[in-house]
């Protein structure tokens, strides 16, 4: 284990098929889903860069070379890209052990549907200190009976997994978020050539075994959402919009007539066209290359780039991938994918 907190290199975990999302997954990988004009990975890629990770290795499976296609080498974020593509789905903790030939210390895993706002380098001074096998990031909720409940002991070590339980008798109510540090020793007990899931059998075998498994609770909590339905996709593009992460400010970077109004914080990218007397609501995001007629109004919507609203549309709560929206059209609450 390195003297030093600073850990260098982390495994994304992208080769899910996105089926709480499709239509939006048979368009574009999670991972590439825009929320406020960024993929979603990059809400990632960033904060693990902003922390000193150098190399960031992404585990991949469905439409593997869209990522590649569109992320390229990493350099407009400070880090280093490294794909490695499943020839077939491994699972979780299947999908870290495919990519060890790349590994050379401790490193970050994390599902790649998430976006947060932590401090990883407390994270990481927690991990190094303890000399774990494991730490995981927790977080507190309420209702912990949709999550995987972990519970731990004064000195931080994990005691106990228990998956969407009712009730957390310790009444800490901390769950698994998906975001891990591990040391290179994990690899030894992650099989090769089949699935092997971290929640199902991975972490159980190591806790069972007494390894020394250890939680993190952030001092201050930051924001998480986990971006795997409709719903929680479009939430989050509210929340980065109305300025829910320490690092991101929504902007405005096309030209808006003098009788366009904006009701709240909205992104809006380059190259879009905005008719006269548009309204945009709070929580908006506008891709690139898109076209709103006059008199139409966006509230509470994600636009991906080249779509098109009709003059006179309301368009609110909805996704509108690349698609257009006639003249007048009412959508409420919709997804309508090109």
């Amino acid at each position: 284990m390195p003297s030093s907190a600073t850990i260098e290199q982390a495994v994304l975990l992208v080769g899910g098929l996105g089926t709480r999302l499709r239509p939006l997954t048979y368009k574009l990988p999670k991972a590439l889903m825009p929320v406020a004009n960024l993929p979603l990975i990059a809400y990632e890629i960033i904060p693990l860069a902003r922390a000193g990770v150098k190399q960031i290795i992404l585990a991949m499976g469905y439409r593997a070379e869209l990522l590649a296609a569109y992320l390229g080498d990493g350099s407009q974020w400070g880090v280093e890209l490294i794909y490695v593509e499943e020839t077939e789905l491994l699972d979780t903790a299947g999908a870290i052990g495919n990519v060890r030939q790349h590994l050379r210390g401790p490193f970050f895993a994390c599902n790649g549907d998430m976006i947060y706002d932590v401090d990883l380098r407390a994270f990481a001074a927690d991990h190094v200190r303890r000399e774990a096998l494991i730490t995981f990031c927790l977080r507190r909720t309420d209702d912990i009976s949709h999550f995987g409940l972990i519970q731990w002991d004064e000195s931080g070590r994990v005691t106990a997994f228990k998956e969407k339980v009712p009730l957390d008798e310790t009444g800490r109510n901390t769950v698994n978020s998906g975001f891990y540090l591990m040391s290179p020793e994990v690899l030894d007990h992650i099989p090769s050539g089949r699935p092997v899931s971290n929640e199902r059998e991975l972490f159980p075998a190591l806790l069972q075994a007494g390894a020394p498994l250890y939680a993190h609770l952030p001092e201050h909590d930051g924001y998480w959402a986990d971006v795997g339905r409709m719903e929680t996709y479009l939430q989050a593009n509210r929340d980065v919009t109305g300025g829910c992460l320490s690092w991101f400010a929504p902007a405005l970077r096309s030209e808006l007539p003098a009788t366009a109004e904006l009701l709240g914080p909205v992104d809006v990218a380059p190259d879009v066209t905005i008719g006269e007397h548009v309204r945009l609501g709070a929580g908006t995001a506008i891709g690139a290359g898109s076209v709103l007629g006059e008199g139409a109004v966006v509230t509470q919507s994600i636009l991906w780039p080249g779509s098109r609203i009709g003059r006179n549309a309301r368009v609110h709560g909805s996704i509108i991938a690349g698609a257009s929206v006639p003249d007048g059209a009412g959508i409420v609450n919709e997804v309508i994918v090109d």
